[in-house]
């Protein structure tokens, strides 16, 4: 169980990705939006923070609209937004834990592997040349790996400038569905692309921390031995559990073998559902703190 030191620690959660990162198609209803920016949980706005070379990182209350620095598409139901909420709801109770305020990073872009020349150009691949080209779905272009090495950087040195110590909770890298629905070389190079990924997120932040990977469930990319090997790959990094972790949507009581989408995806059958998103917020919550929220 962890446990901060309310008067200095500044615990940091980064949400990376493709799609089902930001909860693709999980429009939330206006009764469940955030609109009014949470008191204790802070974000980095796209406006403030979607552009490199930036002199600093500048943080803002939390809202569920405008703060993923990849892709527009917001008041989506999701791992950032749904934490954020439970954060700032136990604090409103009471704060049994004594939580400190939260900082969250969120940057992902549907459909975007880590492999060089497919799928789109892959903007995750670490050495793509710099291109930021805000805006939705098949309009954005951002070589999203060296924005977030920068915007991680400049997040934790914002905060230690702020005399505050930052604690990485936990960077969820919930990204995988493009090397197997790719196949070949993307899914040959996986492993060494996976680890050179993850080095360079770990030396940007410059303090070790947990990462956690998320099973491959979804079989729609007609590629069974590619998805077997992408899951060998990600069940091999959870082998050190002090550095990743794998959630497991299968031992949720949602999990439904016989049904086409699993009971946890869309009716794509590759994007979860909003119920798989909070269980995804609940699951890391109990992780953190030996309870459910």
């Amino acid at each position: 169980m962890i446990h901060f030191n309310p008067a200095e620690d500044a615990p940091l959660l980064i949400v990376l990705g493709q799609s089902n990162a930001h909860g693709h198609k999980t429009r939330l209803p206006s009764s469940q939006r955030i609109v009014q920016p949470l008191r204790n949980v802070f974000g980095l706005s796209r406006t403030e923070n979607q552009a490199y070379d930036l002199p600093d990182v500048s943080w803002s209350g939390f809202v569920s609209f405008g703060m993923n620095l990849g892709e527009t598409q917001d008041h989506t139901c999701c791992l950032a937004t749904e934490f954020a909420r439970r954060w700032q709801r136990h604090i409103d109770s009471g704060n049994a834990l004594g939580l400190p305020d939260l900082y969250v990073i969120q940057i992902s872009i549907g459909g975007q592997g880590i492999a060089e020349h497919e799928k789109f150009g892959n903007m995750w691949y670490r050495n793509r040349p710099r291109v930021l080209v805000p805006g939705h779905l098949f309009e954005v272009d951002i070589s999203l790996f060296p924005l977030t090495v920068q915007i991680l950087e400049k997040a934790v040195a914002n905060l230690r400038n702020a005399g505050k110590n930052p604690v990485v909770i936990g960077l969820h890298w919930n990204q995988w569905e493009t090397e197997v629905d790719t196949g070949s070389s993307a899914v040959l190079d996986a492993r060494e692309n996976f680890s050179q990924t993850f080095a360079g997120f770990r030396k940007a932040i410059g303090m070790d921390f947990v990462i956690y990977l998320y099973k491959p469930l979804s079989d729609v990319y007609q590629n069974p031995l590619g998805l077997a090997a992408v899951s060998r790959i990600l069940e091999d990094f959870a082998r050190d559990p002090e550095r990743y972790r794998l959630i497991d949507l299968t031992s949720s009581a949602l999990y439904d073998e016989t049904s086409p989408e699993k009971g946890i995806f869309q009716s794509d059958r590759v994007h979860y559902t909003c119920q798989a998103q909070r269980w995804f917020a609940d699951c890391f919550w109990q992780e953190l703190f030996g309870r459910r929220p």
